[in-house]
């Protein structure tokens, strides 16, 4: 259970050509349509429609997009999702119009929910980073916080849980710093959501029970309805089934004509699944009939994917194995389809996407100090010229060339470092494969012909020298890697993760956008801090899973290793080994940059970008 809330926003007045009685009568109109939204429904429709089609026939932008900010919502609330999504198109639109980027980043985040209900991820995923680009133009801080937190639901959503949980407490994070006690209980909510999704129970309970009493000192009933229903699921995950029941009681106690349907709907999705755990089918039936028939149009995929799962124990129960095959039937083409290559390539080029955002302002950000960085620069040199003379212009244009000649000097030597190295390990790997590779032929050779009576253990000793020979191979081959300079990076880095593979460590390869051809020897320098990321990974991550992602967009390479192994604390590690300074050395030579980002237990993170590459 998440709560993803539309944003509110603050707007402004504008001049409008519309008579003061008429913008009045619009926002009467609003009023009297918010006022009814939560007790008559069908009434507050017909407000709110009647103030939209008068705001647009006086073509009064201010009371238009106060209308469909607060339509959009009631509609949301209302599990109308299309007709929000074009309410949420024409505030964008108009929102663009007037070149109000805030509001525009409020259009955005709406419809992205709006797509998010209706199970359409990615086109939720767009644009809600078009959300967050605008947001961090403006630095505007309250919004970001919301699309921080609608981002962790998205990829809850997607089944990535990690970077859900990465997402939510960074959205907590921007709550807390705001300080303000409804937005850190929201935050909270989405937080804990993803640390249930990442079994981290107890952290999940005590966030639960922040939320409880911000809803109990607040008075807010939809806080108090997430805290006990996700309570109620999190003591279900743990199998303490009699306790999820009295948490769920006490949601039902919450429910209320004025509180938004979906909310009875989780309650009867949690009293089926307590019900089924407990071995009570004849108590669960009722609520499971009741939440499936609305389900499909609600749930996010995720849940919907538990939910059929639940349905085919529930059915199976009741002696209906039809309907328990059918549910089963559902479960295993949503479960295949959310844990798809494709699905996780567009996590991760979402993720890539609003990274190359970010970093493009940070950018345009780094320009402009450098522009009147510049400005002062030449201002004083020309101060100094008229006070101290030639001489000292001279020798200042002497110290920077010096300085200049310096850096040549070390680039050339790390260079001719890396070139002697480089050589090193071709003659190695050259000599591993004639010498040692050649004895291992003649040895089994040898064997071949020597085999005595006892053809089992000749056979073994046979396969033993096999397995040398091909770990010879494999040995030269990394150390020599002549399929790079044959099929180019992508290919050689995608075979060698396939050979350090095994089943204990899934690696995957995932790319974004056309990869260029480059020079070899800067190909050959990405190729070898991928060997040496990876090295860690094996060496010291303890990690079952890690992913590569290379991806290209104007003119920039981008360069993610990540794993899901035991961590460490980056403000109290101890300084660089010998791989991350090769590797270092490696990406100060490409002039890139990179960042490191792990904590214990949670996995780690290397990010590193390329600018001034040549294809």
């Amino acid at each position: 259970m998440r709560l993803i809330l539309l944003p509110t926003l603050c707007f402004l007045f504008t001049i409008s050509s519309a008579s003061g009685q008429d913008t009045t009568t619009v926002r009467t109109w609003i009023s009297a349509a918010t006022a009814k939204a939560g007790t008559e429904p069908d009434s507050a429709d017909y407000y709110f429609k009647k103030a939209g089609a008068l705001a647009q026939q006086l073509n009064f932008t201010d009371g238009l997009l106060d209308y469909t900010r607060r339509y959009t919502l009631f509609l949301y609330n209302n599990l109308r999702f299309e007709d929000a999504l074009q309410v949420a198109a024409l505030q964008l639109e108009k929102s663009l119009e007037i070149k109000n980027y805030s509001k525009a980043s409020g259009a955005y985040n709406n419809m992205a929910l709006q797509y998010q209900a209706m199970g359409q991820l990615q086109k939720a995923a767009d644009h809600l980073i078009k959300a967050l680009e605008l947001a961090q133009e403006l630095n505007d801080q309250v919004n970001l916080q919301k699309y921080y937190t609608n981002l962790a639901s998205i990829l809850l959503d997607l089944g990535n849980y990690p970077k859900s949980l990465i997402y939510a407490r960074k959205g907590h994070e921007t709550a807390l710093a705001l300080k303000d006690t409804i937005t850190i209980g929201r935050s909270l909510v989405n937080l804990l959501a993803s640390e249930t999704t990442n079994k981290m129970y107890p952290d999940a309970i005590r966030h639960a029970n922040d939320v409880l009493s911000i809803g109990l000192h607040r008075k807010d009933t939809i806080l108090q309805l997430c805290a006990y229903i996700n309570l109620g699921s999190i003591y279900n995950r743990l199998g303490k089934h009699d306790s999820a029941l009295v948490w769920n009681n006490q949601a039902v106690k919450r429910l209320s004509p004025t509180v938004p349907p979906d909310y009875r709907i989780y309650v009867d999705h949690l009293y089926a699944e307590t019900y089924t755990h407990l071995k009570q089918p004849a108590k669960a039936a009722p609520h499971f009939d009741k939440v499936i028939h609305d389900a499909e149009n609600i749930f996010p995929r995720s849940e919907l994917r538990d939910l059929y799962k639940l349905g085919t124990e529930l059915k199976e129960m009741q002696g209906q194995p039809a309907l328990a095959l059918e549910y089963w039937k559902k479960y295993t083409v949503l479960n295949d389809s959310m844990n798809n290559t494709a699905t996780q390539a567009a996590i991760n080029e979402l993720e890539i996407q609003y990274a190359t955002a970010r970093n493009k302002q940070a950018l345009a950000e780094q320009q402009l100090k450098l522009q009147q960085k510049d400005f002062w620069i030449w201002l004083s040199w020309g101060i100094v010229a008229i006070l101290v003379g030639a001489g000292a212009v001279v020798w200042i244009l002497f110290r920077q060339r010096q300085k200049a000649a310096n850096e040549r000097k070390r680039t050339q030597l790390l260079l001719a470092q890396l070139e002697g190295e480089e050589k090193e390990r071709a003659r190695t790997a050259q000599e591993l494969h004639d010498g040692v590779g050649s004895i291992l032929s003649a040895a089994k050779i040898h064997m071949h012909a020597v085999r005595g009576t006892d053809a089992d253990a000749s056979q073994r000793v046979v396969s033993l020298i096999e397995d040398a020979a091909r770990e010879v191979r494999n040995i030269s081959h990394s150390l020599d890697p002549e399929i790079l300079l044959q099929e180019g990076l992508e290919y050689a880095v995608r075979a060698f993760l396939a050979k350090i593979s095994h089943p204990g460590l899934s690696i995957n390869l995932y790319t974004v956008g056309e990869l260029p051809q480059l020079e070899s020897g800067q190909e050959l320098l990405i190729y070898r801090i991928i060997q040496e990321a990876m090295n860690n990974v094996i060496r010291h991550a303890g990690a079952s899973e890690a992913i590569v992602q290379l991806g290209y967009d104007n003119g920039i390479l981008t360069l993610t290793v990540e794993d899901n192994g035991k961590g460490f604390d980056t403000a109290i590690t101890p300084g660089k080994g010998i791989g991350l300074g090769n590797m270092e050395t490696r990406i100060n030579l490409l002039k890139g940059h990179y960042e490191i980002s792990s904590r214990p237990g949670e996995g780690t993170s290397i990010y590193a970008e390329f600018a001034n590459l040549h294809a």
